[in-house]
């Protein structure tokens, strides 16, 4: 079932999600009614604050897009960035005025340098070929600000979810998240278990 919601595109792209209601209801039941309370508390790790720029990348459909709006407030702005063009068209719908939504790839992020406060990822990493995420960590680094937060996490050992088959598919090493954030030169905060998932929490020295 999970291969007929996924798009595998040239290997420098990684995995595209595009039936998104679909994949929507997969993450709703591999949290067993705990996203939403899982995503909250991802906003709250991030520290972003009322007048924030957030940067969402591997945003899909806009979920936790919508949730770092709330914590921004009418005065922050929040941008979602994914490949699948499907994913982009259902968070814009779902989206308050205040966020944006760009189709691109976490290893050429269109922005420039030092434009937001925050930037997160969420059940993302794995999806970006293994040869590329160290690119997709340095333009994290680059589009942050000097003292900006970095928040990444994927699936934990143990804590799989829908994502246990597929081209791409194959779970992040919890350790390459910290290496990966450290090597393009992030100061690692902390990190941490949640519900499924395992996070880094990083910042950009400024």
């Amino acid at each position: 079932m999970l291969n007929q919601i996924l798009k595998a595109h040239a290997h420098t792209e990684g995995t595209v999600i595009d039936r998104v209601h679909v994949y929507e209801g997969f993450t709703a039941l591999a949290f067993l009614g705990r996203r939403r309370r899982v995503y909250r508390r991802l906003v709250a790790l991030s520290g972003a604050q009322p007048g924030d720029r957030v940067l969402d990348v591997g945003c899909n459909g806009g979920y936790l897009v919508r949730l770092f709006a709330k914590a921004v407030g009418a005065q922050g702005r929040v941008t979602g960035i994914d490949p699948s063009e499907n994913a982009i068209e259902y968070a814009r719908r779902r989206a308050p005025q205040t966020c944006s939504f760009t189709v691109g790839v976490a290893q050429d992020l269109g922005y420039p340098s030092g434009s937001f406060d925050v930037v997160a990822s969420t059940l993302a990493v794995h999806h970006i070929p293994e040869t590329e995420r160290e690119t997709a960590f340095r333009e994290m680094h680059r589009v942050l600000r000097p003292g900006g937060r970095l928040l990444v996490a994927d699936f934990r050992p143990g804590g799989h979810g829908p994502h246990t088959v597929g081209n791409g598919m194959r779970h992040v090493d919890p350790d390459e998240l910290d290496e990966f954030a450290e090597h393009v030169g992030f100061k690692i905060e902390s990190r941490g278990d949640l519900p499924m998932l395992r996070y880094v929490l990083a910042m950009k020295p400024a």
